[in-house]
């Protein structure tokens, strides 16, 4: 059994243990010994214990697996990794093939410390493979289907004597990309910039309104800014008044991360329409005034308040207004619908009125843009009226039949 033992350790000790066959070193290796149990599991990167004979005299002892390249040949280490993961594929594990680790992967693989770690980071390596292989089929098979779709047209191009137009054909048309229409519009709003129809959005209305209102007004903002762009004459907008330590100018920041950029064409200033356009020339559209708006006037600068008002309605716009001293309106709806419940509309539906008034000037055209729930059709406002009058019919007269019989 001793003699079995020794030659065990020295065969052994070329790759994972130390090369030494004392007696001391034997007796500890033996079955019946205790330490055995305790060391036996050790993973190769463990270091053993000092012998007691020879505490003073002999250091703890590193395997030569993960010891520095200087001390022990790195190519049998190396040959010592390649067949443990050859064992562990064997076993049904997830280890890398050792054709695709990379000499980086391999010195980390080198210096682990335990076999624990190595079967995680050999998991890590399997997992990139995966991933690479993955990629390397999918981009196959699409080559595979661009080949055979482009046989096909080939082939239906050799039986058509016409010209055919679209992808891998003969055409006069180039391929417009999203990036070319993002410049194409922009180029639209940098000519509204230079010539176009000024408006005023007014952004000074975030202390009427909570944190939800203000998320939901950055939300009609970046409508408006959609709206406008793509319209075939947009205004030029201004917003104005805007402060950017509030919820409002925050949410537009993360919508439109370009804001701030000299070449984005977005205006928005923190000064007030007051010091960018001459005081007769604003005009200021408020639903609580009195005074219609009758045309489009395109010297007038017309000013719509940035608010969402849900939780209250009263006329800040009005006072504001007022207290400027400035010229006020409100759009002629009472003429055009019956409201079944309020008549404000959104920041984004205001632009869209706008912009309907700016090209044909025409109201019926332009209250196209107000929401069908919000207004009374002919035929509910028809079955309204006929309830009102059956109801009439069975109104009971307190007065009469209030007198007392005499």
């Amino acid at each position: 059994m001793l003699r079995t033992l020794l030659l065990t350790t020295r065969i052994v000790g070329k790759s994972s243990f130390p090369a030494t066959s004392s007696p001391i070193f034997v007796r500890h290796l033996c079955p019946s010994s205790a330490l055995w149990k305790r060391y036996a599991n050790l993973p190769h990167s463990q270091e053993l214990p000092e012998q007691k004979s020879n505490r003073n005299e002999v250091n703890k002892r590193s395997i030569p697996i993960t010891a520095t390249p200087g001390t022990v040949d790195v190519e049998k280490r190396r040959k010592v990794l390649e067949l443990e993961i050859e064992v562990m594929r064997q076993e049904g594990r997830k280890v890398p093939s050792v054709s695709t680790i990379k000499p980086d992967q391999w010195e980390h693989l080198l210096g682990l410390t335990s076999r624990n770690q190595r079967r995680h980071y050999y998991l890590y390596l399997w997992n990139i493979e995966m991933v690479r292989l993955g990629k390397q089929l999918k981009k196959e098979r699409k080559q595979e289907e661009v080949a055979k779709r482009r046989e096909e047209l080939l082939k239906a191009n050799a039986e058509n004597d016409h010209i055919v137009y679209g992808l891998f054909h003969n055409t006069m048309f180039l391929r417009i990309y999203d990036s070319t229409m993002d410049h194409f519009h922009n180029n639209r709003l940098v000519q509204a910039i230079r010539f176009g129809v000024n408006l005023v959005i007014d952004c000074s209305y975030d202390d009427y309104m909570n944190d939800k209102e203000m998320r939901n007004t950055a939300k009609q903002l970046m409508l408006c800014f959609a709206l406008n762009r793509s319209h075939q004459e947009p205004f030029n907008i201004h917003h104005c008044n805007a402060n950017f330590n509030k919820t409002t100018m925050k949410q537009l920041e993360k919508h439109l991360v370009q804001l701030h950029q000299p070449e984005f064409p977005f205006n928005v200033t923190e000064r007030s329409y007051e010091e960018l356009f001459p005081k007769e020339r604003l005009v200021y559209l408020t639903p609580h005034c009195k005074t219609d708006l009758t045309e489009f006037n395109p010297d007038d600068v017309y000013i719509i308040g940035a608010m969402v008002d849900k939780s209250s309605q009263e006329p800040v716009s009005l006072g504001k207004a007022k207290k400027q001293g400035l010229r006020m309106a409100r759009l002629p709806l009472d003429d055009y619908f019956q409201f079944k419940s309020g008549k404000s509309l959104t920041i984004d539906q205001m632009v869209a009125i706008m912009l309907e008034l700016k090209t044909s000037n025409d109201f019926g055209k332009a209250f196209q843009h107000v929401p069908r729930r919000k207004i009374t059709t002919l035929d509910e406002a028809a079955i309204k009226e006929q309830e009102m009058r059956h109801a009439a019919k069975f109104k009971f007269n307190f007065k009469r039949n209030s007198k007392k019989p005499r």
